[in-house]
């Protein structure tokens, strides 16, 4: 998909969003937007049963989560696949194309919406997404349509607590999007580890102590962006050894620790600088740099530009 049809579709699932909202006649409770992301925080009231048609040709991949009611999508014949999801459940869709009819068919709808473009696969898993994503990815590649769950599922205590901290996210001013897509990450990566090709385990056959320990060590490095720490104590920490940690973070990132501790600073450090409410020294100390030399240097190595350009901007 093409930049151009990303952002067409971004513009139309705006559009019909806003459509279906007013035929609820109520608004959103949170929404945001990320590069390649929407992301719908909902709590609606409605007169059920609510019926509509919805059509449009570009794909669609959708993770939903309904914590209240329960809403069901109907393809017309031969066109994607049907979705039923109630209270307490979720499932994860890919739609090569929607025609069809969604019914909500309870008086109240909580639920939370995430929109994917493909392009933001391909950015946080690059060129390891097909070995990581497993029947997922296949569907994508053969454009065909895919529900993980025939019968959605029971959302977990895992997902539970990652709903939590987005619903934390969407509460606040300005939206850490560094944060806020590691954790879109880590669900993507608990949900590939449970979907089953021939019996073997997603996400290059990693257990699940070893990718428990992959996800542990990037929530540690998340939170200590200003600190130096090294791959020796960040083994520690989760219970490994330096070889294993780097060995496995390759084949969740297709990159080991290091690579990895410093495309989360670089992306953050980019966030800040956008904002436009700091300055460089300002910035390089808050994602870990003492020095602002050092850390203009690392951020062209990075983007191959220098910071100070986006601030122009």
């Amino acid at each position: 998909m093409s930049y151009a049809n990303e952002h067409h579709v971004n513009c139309v699932l705006l559009e019909e969003n806003l459509i279906i909202l007013e035929k609820m006649n109520t608004p959103i409770n949170k929404s945001i937007f990320l590069d390649d992301v929407r992301i719908f925080v909902r709590d609606l009231k409605v007169m059920p049963p609510l019926e509509y048609d919805i059509k449009h040709s570009f794909p669609f991949i959708k993770l939903h989560f309904v914590t209240y009611g329960k809403i069901h999508y109907e393809p017309k014949q031969g066109i994607g696949v049907p979705v039923t999801i109630e209270g307490g459940q979720y499932n994860f869709f890919y739609l090569p194309e929607v025609e069809g009819e969604l019914r909500i068919t309870s008086k109240r709808i909580t639920s939370i919406d995430i929109e994917f473009d493909y392009a933001f696969f391909r950015r946080m898993f690059k060129l390891d997404f097909y070995n990581t994503s497993g029947a997922f990815g296949e569907a994508i590649k053969e454009n065909i349509a895919f529900k993980m769950w025939n019968n959605s599922s029971e959302i977990d205590v895992f997902l539970k607590s990652k709903i939590s901290e987005i619903i934390v996210s969407s509460n606040k001013t300005n939206v850490d999007t560094v944060n806020l897509e590691h954790i879109l990450k880590e669900i993507l990566l608990y949900l590939f580890n449970k979907m089953n090709t021939n019996g073997e385990k997603l996400v290059s056959s990693l257990s699940k102590v070893e990718l428990d320990r992959v996800i542990q060590a990037e929530s540690i490095l998340l939170k200590n962006i200003k600190k130096a720490i090294t791959i020796d104590e960040l083994a520690a920490l989760v219970g490994t050894n330096r070889h294993k940690l780097n060995r496995n973070f390759r084949r969740v990132h297709n990159e080991p620790v290091f690579s990895y501790f410093t495309r989360l600073r670089m992306e953050k450090a980019r966030c800040m600088l956008r904002q436009k409410d700091r300055n460089i020294s300002e910035v390089a100390y808050e994602v870990g740099y003492k020095n602002p030399q050092h850390f203009t240097s690392a951020f062209k190595r990075f983007y191959g530009y220098v910071p100070s350009s986006l601030l122009k901007i």
